[in-house]
C-alpha cells in the first residue's frame, strides 16, 4: 500500500470517532456531572446512594472509557503492522518514515496497554515520550514533504500543544523546582501556555487546514451553521449556568479553566471551539478523500482533550495526529483532481502551437518583443501549466492556464500583484450562467461582501455583483460593463490598487469553447493565428479594466518568479 496515499482502517478509525465522542459526552460530561458529591456534617462525609440509573449509566460510561482505549491501541497496532509489512519498499525515504512511524505508534499502543492492564504509574514516562515523538515524527514528514504549506503550518500548530504537555511532564524537575511542583505554580503555569497554543492552533485552523479553494469552502452552509450553533449553545450555556458549564469543559477536554476566569478570556475559548468545529465539519464534509482523513485527525485530537489522565486520552491523540499526517501527504494532489476535467483533450503540439499564436498577437499588440514571454510546466501525472507574462497599459499581466490529462481546466489572467484569490475582494462580479456539460456552477469569487446592482440591466443580468458599488462603477464604465458582458465569463475580482484577477472554469458554469476555443482545437488538431483572439480580447479587456485602478509598474515581469512546482517542460 503507498504510505503516501494511504487511507488505512477508514472504518474502524470512524468507529473510534463515534466511541470517543460518545465517551466524552456521556462518561466526562453526563455521568460526573450528574454525580453527586456527599455532604459532610460535623466534618463526616454522609453516604450518598446513587440511584439505579445512575449506577447503569456509569458502567456504560467505564465501558466506553475501556472499549475506547482498546480501539485507539488497535488502530496504532495495525497501523504499526501495516507499515512494517511495507518497511521494504520504496526509496529509502519512505523506507525510513514506514519505520519510524511503526516503531512511534507501536511504542505508544504497548504502553498504553501495559498502563491500562499492569499498572499506569511506571508507564507514564513511554507514554508522554512515545506520544511527543509520534508529534514530533508527524509535523517532520509533513514539512520535509512539503506537499500543501497550510497543512504542514496546520500539523506544526496542532501538535504543539501536545508536544509542549509531553515534554514539561518529561522534564518537569529540570522545568520547575520542588516547591512550585507542589504548590501548584508549574500546573498554573503549564495549563496557561497549553491553552494558549490550543486557541492559536484552533483559531488557525480553517487558514491551514480547512479544504481549498478556501473561498469557497467560506461559502458552504453546512459548517458555518454547525459552528455557529456551537458557538450559540456554548454562550446560551454560559448565561444559563457559567459554573456548571466550566466545570463541564474542564472534565470533557482537560482545560483546567478556573471558574472565576474572566469572560473574555472564556469567550476567546468559545470563539476558538466553534472555529475549529467549522474547520472539523467542513474537512469531513470535503469532496477529498485525505482532506476527510484531516478531519477525522482534528476531532479525535479534540476529543482526547488535554489531560492525558488516562491512556485513552494517548492512543486518541497519537491516531489523530497519525490522520492528520497522513492526510497532509496526500491532499493537495487529490484536491487538485477535484476539477474534473470536462473539456475536451488537445495534443501538446497543438497546444504549444496555440500559446506561440497568443505571444505572438500580444507581441504585436505591444510592438516590442521583450515584453511578452510565456513558458510551460509539467507537475505531477498529467498536470500542465502555461504561462504568459506581458504588459499592458503600463500593468503587468500573468496569464496562467492550467491541464489535466491535456484538457484545459481553468484560465487564470492576473493584472498587477498576485493576491490569494481567497483573500477579501474590494468587489467582485461572477457570471449568471448555469453548469455546461455537467460541470456544475462555476466555482465561486473571493468573498466581497454584500450584493450589489449597478442599474445596468445587461450587466446586472449577465453577472451578480458584491462588494464596493463605488469602486466597481469607478473601474468599469458602461463602455467596459458592456464589453465585459459580452466577452467574460466566470468572475471577474479587484483588490484596491494592487490587482485585478479574471478566473474562469470552462465548462464549469461557462462555456467550453470561451476564451479559448477548445472544441475546435481538438476537433481540427491545429492552431491559428485566429483562434487565439478571444484569449488576447479577454486579457486585452483586464488590462484596460486594471489600468484605471492600479498604479503603473516598471517591472512587469516579476510575476514571472510567482511560485510554480513543477519542472520546466520548455519555453518561447
Amino acid at each position: 500500500m503507498d504510505h503516501d496515499g494511504r487511507s488505512p482502517l477508514a472504518r474502524l478509525e470512524l468507529v473510534l470517532l463515534v466511541v470517543a465522542a460518545a465517551e466524552v459526552g456521556l462518561g466526562r460530561v453526563l455521568t460526573r456531572g450528574l454525580e453527586k458529591t456527599p455532604v459532610f456534617v460535623h466534618g463526616v462525609p454522609q453516604k450518598v446512594v446513587p440511584p439505579t440509573w445512575f449506577v447503569a449509566l456509569d458502567y456504560v460510561a467505564l465501558f466506553l472509557l475501556y472499549f475506547a482505549a482498546l480501539l485507539g491501541v488497535i488502530v496504532l497496532a495495525v497501523r504499526a503492522a501495516e507499515l512494517v509489512r511495507g518497511v521494504d519498499r520504496g526509496p529509502p525515504a519512505q523506507r525510513l518514515d514506514r519505520a519510524i512511524g511503526a516503531a512511534t505508534t507501536g511504542v505508544l499502543a504497548l504502553s498504553a496497554v501495559f498502563a491500562a492492564v499492569v499498572a499506569p504509574g511506571p508507564a507514564q514516562v513511554p507514554l508522554h515520550a512515545a506520544l511527543a515523538l509520534v508529534a514530533v515524527h508527524q509535523v517532520v514528514r509533513v514539512w520535509l514533504r512539503r506537499d500543501e504549506l497550510g497543512a504542514a503550518v496546520g500539523i506544526t500548530l496542532c501538535a504543539l500543544p501536545i508536544i509542549i504537555y509531553c515534554a514539561a511532564s518529561l522534564f518537569s524537575d529540570q522545568l520547575w523546582n520542588e516547591d512550585q511542583l507542589h504548590g501548584g505554580e508549574a500546573r498554573a503555569g503549564l495549563g496557561r501556555w497549553g491553552r494558549a497554543a490550543l486557541a492559536v492552533a484552533a483559531i488557525a485552523s480553517p487558514y491551514c487546514l480547512a479544504p481549498r479553494p478556501l473561498a469557497r469552502t467560506m461559502t458552504r452552509i453546512v459548517p458555518f451553521a454547525v459552528a455557529l450553533a456551537i458557538a450559540g449553545l456554548g454562550a446560551a450555556l454560559l448565561r444559563t449556568n457559567y459554573l456548571a458549564t466550566v466545570k463541564a469543559a474542564n472534565r470533557a477536554f482537560g482545560l483546567d479553566l478556573r471558574t472565576d476566569a474572566p469572560q473574555d478570556q472564556l469567550a476567546l475559548y468559545l470563539l476558538a471551539f466553534s472555529t475549529l468545529t467549522w474547520t472539523i465539519t467542513a474537512c469531513l464534509t470535503a469532496p477529498s478523500a485525505a482532506r476527510r482523513r484531516i478531519g477525522v485527525g482534528l476531532a479525535l485530537l479534540m476529543l482526547a482533550g488535554w489531560a492525558f489522565a488516562w491512556p485513552l486520552a494517548f492512543v486518541v491523540a497519537g491516531a489523530g495526529l497519525a490522520l492528520i499526517g497522513d492526510g497532509a501527504m496526500a491532499v493537495r494532489r487529490e484536491e487538485r483532481s477535484v476539477y474534473a476535467p470536462v473539456t475536451p483533450a488537445i495534443d501538446d503540439d497543438v497546444w504549444q502551437g496555440y500559446v506561440g499564436h497568443v505571444v505572438s498577437g500580444l507581441r504585436r499588440l505591444a510592438g516590442d518583443d521583450t515584453l511578452v514571454s510565456a513558458v510551460s510546466v509539467r507537475g505531477e501525472g498529467d498536470h500542465t501549466s502555461s504561462v504568459i507574462v506581458t504588459e499592458r497599459h503600463g500593468v503587468p499581466v500573468r496569464v496562467r492556464v492550467e491541464r489535466v490529462a491535456r484538457a484545459v481546466v481553468v484560465v487564470d489572467v492576473v493584472c498587477g500583484r498576485e493576491v490569494d484569490a481567497s483573500r477579501g475582494a474590494t468587489w467582485s462580479i461572477v457570471g449568471r450562467a448555469t453548469g455546461v456539460l455537467g460541470g456544475g456552477g462555476h466555482p465561486e469569487p473571493p468573498p466581497a461582501g454584500s450584493l450589489i446592482r449597478t442599474q445596468d440591466h445587461m450587466f446586472d443580468e449577465t453577472f451578480r455583483c458584491r462588494g464596493d458599488h463605488d469602486a466597481l462603477l469607478r473601474l468599469l464604465d458602461a463602455d467596459l460593463r458592456a464589453r465585459a458582458a459580452a466577452g467574460l465569463d466566470g468572475w471577474l475580482a479587484y483588490w484596491g490598487e494592487q490587482s485585478l484577477r479574471h478566473r474562469v472554469f470552462p465548462g464549469q458554469g461557462a462555456p467550453v469553447d470561451r476564451p479559448i476555443p477548445l472544441a475546435d482545437l481538438a476537433a481540427s488538431r491545429r492552431a491559428t493565428a485566429a483562434s487565439a483572439e478571444a484569449l488576447i480580447a479577454v486579457i486585452e479587456l483586464c488590462a484596460e479594466i486594471a489600468r484605471r485602478g492600479l498604479p503603473a509598474e516598471d517591472e512587469p515581469a516579476a510575476l514571472a518568479a510567482a511560485p510554480i512546482e513543477p519542472v520546466g517542460e520548455g519555453a518561447s
